[in-house]
């Protein structure tokens, strides 16, 4: 096993080429101490490989290393369940065919994130989380969260099987991500929603949806102004054939003439412009001010 500075050092260089958030986690902690890489290389939903100084090194998790043909040693794997069952990501690190040592990194759950959920909840919408990250891991965030379901240590391939299956049951689903690995879900899901501040280039390309700020509170945001134009344009297009309507019986009545059918005509386009408008100062309760 390396010391822990040689240990970030080699997991860094080779991370540092990579999109992932994990990545940027790592690379943020090794005070820009890189070595020289050839060969990047990414597995996704695995990790990333690369040769520094002719030696390959091998970053991810269990199914990166095992794939390799590198025997986790049994006190490495003490280790991994340990920091999984307390919530934490554990990445491997390998060099030169043996395990060199592990970096566990902690998800901080955002101070809004139980609040927001409970929010989406409470509107109908049921809350999945698909990650690739271990079970246990996933299993102790889904419920500090209160999620209706998980599915843990998923390939990018493997969530997009899962989203189909979710909508041949004929269920509307939208898929919330930012790292590279939600792209392929994004583009299957009807509706792909990419925070754009957090995320990678690609899944901004593939998305439907994108959200410009790095707030939780935009997705309850997004999807209450969406059913508020909705209801909108319903509203108007309700109103505009009721007066078509009262128009035409109007003139086959001889009670509307082309004065006043113009004028209640241009009324009418005035009331429906008023209404859209106003979407312009919709506001929602989980946007703070």
């Amino acid at each position: 096993m390396g010391t822990n500075s040689q240990v970030l050092t080699s997991a860094a260089s080779v991370e540092v080429y990579s999109e992932h958030h994990l990545a940027r986690a790592i690379v943020s902690e090794a005070d820009d101490q890189f070595e020289p890489v050839d060969d990047f290389q990414v597995y996704p939903g695995k990790g990333t490989s690369g040769h520094v100084s002719g030696v390959n090194i091998l970053v991810g998790n269990r199914a990166l290393i095992t794939e390799a043909g590198i025997t986790i040693p049994v006190e490495v794997e003490n280790y991994l369940q340990q920091q999984e069952t307390a919530g934490c990501t554990a990445i491997i690190i390998a060099k030169g065919g043996q395990v060199t040592g592990v970096v566990s990194i902690a998800d901080q759950l955002r101070s809004d994130a139980a609040e927001i959920i409970g929010r989406l909840k409470k509107i109908g919408i049921k809350l999945i989380m698909l990650t690739g990250d271990n079970p246990r891991t996933a299993s102790a965030i889904a419920s500090e969260l209160g999620l209706d379901e998980y599915s843990a240590g998923l390939l990018p391939e493997q969530k997009v099987e899962v989203i189909n299956k979710y909508i041949q049951q004929g269920n509307v689903v939208a898929m919330v991500g930012d790292g590279i690995n939600d792209a392929p879900a994004l583009a299957t899901a009807d509706t792909g929603v990419a925070i754009s501040a957090a995320g990678a280039d690609v899944t901004v390309e593939v998305a439907n949806v994108i959200l410009m700020a790095d707030r939780l509170a935009m997705v309850p945001y997004a999807i209450g102004l969406s059913r508020a134009a909705v209801a909108n344009i319903k509203q108007n297009i309700a109103f505009a054939i009721a007066v078509v309507l009262l128009l035409i019986a109007g003139v086959l009545g001889k009670y509307v003439f082309l004065a006043s059918g113009m004028l209640v005509h241009e009324a009418s386009v005035l009331l429906v412009i008023l209404n859209a408008m106003r979407l312009l100062i919709y506001k929602h309760k989980s946007i703070n001010p």
